[in-house]
């Protein structure tokens, strides 16, 4: 590069020289420098060409580089997650496995009841709409609190009597006399505050375990054998409905549900005690 510098310089002074000893006019010699001239700015000009052509060529090896480096990143990262799959994959193969091995879990007994107590019941219901509901599918009697116990009593109602007892009729027939009868309290959201009804019932689990004790007693009484029976309450923790904001309570929330339940069914068998006669 420094070679194509010098010849056009060299050039002019030898023409310089030429023209003061007279071989040349000065307006050859005039051009001849212009040319020198032009040619030495295209030398300077290509030489600034080759550095950015160098600094470009740079930049792009620094990118190539960057763009190696992060792709020798991805494919091992790749490599990473197909062996993590792999792994997954043969966990998953052996945890069936051992599922497969398990033995089958039996199924439980068909909770339908016998036709003919089927058919009761839903006649049973369709007499007394607004206190009960027959959900066959479960086995169970639903009635009302409202129109089985007056607001935060545990006191059965005279009508509400009268249908259980109906009710003990249906369980004691030939067809049903070997289920069990659980009896089930439920109450709303709102929180007991009366004074008087706190001494009796201080919260809704005591409400619903005595309403349930009460509909309890109402079917021994009306003829249901007590070993028959089994009582619980679930207070406010089963709603079947979401219960209003603000502790304002669901109507369809204060119920208590009456379970006909097969005997193989949620209770170990139990042997009679033996009584000694004198």
């Amino acid at each position: 590069m420094k070679t194509k510098v010098l010849v056009p310089l060299v050039a002019a002074a030898l023409l310089g020289s030429m023209v003061l000893g007279g071989c040349v006019s000065r307006k050859d010699y005039d051009e001849a420098l212009a040319a020198c001239r032009r040619a030495n700015d295209e030398v300077s000009k290509s030489r600034a060409d080759h550095r950015l052509a160098l600094a470009e060529k740079r930049q792009l090896a620094e990118k190539l580089k960057t763009a190696d480096a992060e792709a020798k990143r991805k494919d091992a990262q790749l490599a990473s997650y197909r062996s993590e799959n792999q792994l997954l994959k043969d966990s998953l193969a052996e945890l069936k496995k051992k599922i497969d091995s398990l033995a089958p879990i039996a199924a439980l007994p068909d909770i339908r009841l016998p036709q003919p107590v089927d058919k009761a019941l839903r006649e049973f219901a369709r007499t007394n709409p607004q206190l009960v509901e027959y959900l066959p599918q479960y086995g169970m009697v639903k009635f009302k609190a409202d129109l089985t116990f007056d607001k935060g009593k545990d006191f059965v109602q005279v009508g509400a009597k009268a249908a259980l007892a109906k009710f003990v009729q249906i369980v004691n027939s030939p067809e049903a006399a070997t289920f069990h009868v659980y009896v089930a309290g439920h109450t709303d959201d709102i929180p007991i505050r009366k004074r008087a009804t706190k001494v009796r019932h201080p919260n809704n689990w005591y409400l619903s375990v005595h309403r349930a004790v009460a509909v309890q007693k109402v079917l021994t009484d009306a003829g249901l054998s007590a070993k028959r029976v089994g009582v619980m309450g679930f207070g406010e923790y089963h709603p079947i409905v979401a219960n209003a904001p603000n502790n304002r309570g669901a109507r369809e929330n204060r119920r208590v549900e009456i379970w006909i339940v097969p005997p193989d069914r949620y209770l170990t068998s139990s042997v009679a005690p033996e009584v000694n006669e004198k």
